[in-house]
């Protein structure tokens, strides 16, 4: 299996994650750490042919990878003899990281979405628009901003989503 790796820096978006996710779980918890490093593991374990989904947005592509994303987790901490309320808690917040539900959802999915605006967004504008079109990079940068469960957190979004998409405006 190939493992396809991006320009990204991993660390500054799961210290993002982290920043954010204790930010908004003032008593956040060894699961709600553990599942914001590991909520896109599945990505890691893509194969070559299907690294690029056709549609970021496809509702069927993001249940799928939520999925994956607990699959994985249970199997990697059941083999590592993790207590099972743990892996429960674990697989609850990632099993729906990229849509939200409940409260401890929304805060993995908002502090995903805050952290890609600081590290990822850069490279989906620069990097993804030419490969793969404006129009599919905007859906991605709306989507990431209105999926944020707050207005609170929204405006914490605001300032590198209006300039993510305000350069994505350069390109025709």
């Amino acid at each position: 299996m190939s493992i396809k790796h991006s320009k990204v820096n991993r660390s500054h978006i799961l210290s993002g994650q982290f920043f954010w996710i204790e930010k908004f779980l003032s008593d956040c918890t060894e699961a709600q750490k553990i599942a914001a490093y590991s909520h896109d593991i599945e990505r890691a374990f893509r194969t070559e042919g299907k690294s690029i989904p056709e549609d970021y947005l496809d509702p069927e592509f993001l249940k799928n990878h939520q999925e994956k994303v607990a699959q994985i987790m249970v199997e990697f901490l059941r083999n590592n003899n993790a207590e099972e309320d743990l892996v429960t808690i674990i697989i609850h917040l990632i099993s729906k990281h990229e849509v939200g539900g409940d409260t401890e959802q929304n805060a993995l999915v908002d502090s995903d979405s805050l952290s890609f605006f600081e590290t990822n967004a850069e490279m989906f504008v620069k990097e993804k628009t030419p490969a793969e079109g404006k129009e599919k990079v905007k859906d991605k940068l709306d989507w990431m901003f209105n999926r944020i469960s707050t207005e609170e957190r929204k405006n914490l979004a605001r300032e590198n989503y209006e300039k993510w998409s305000k350069e994505l405006e350069k390109f025709r």
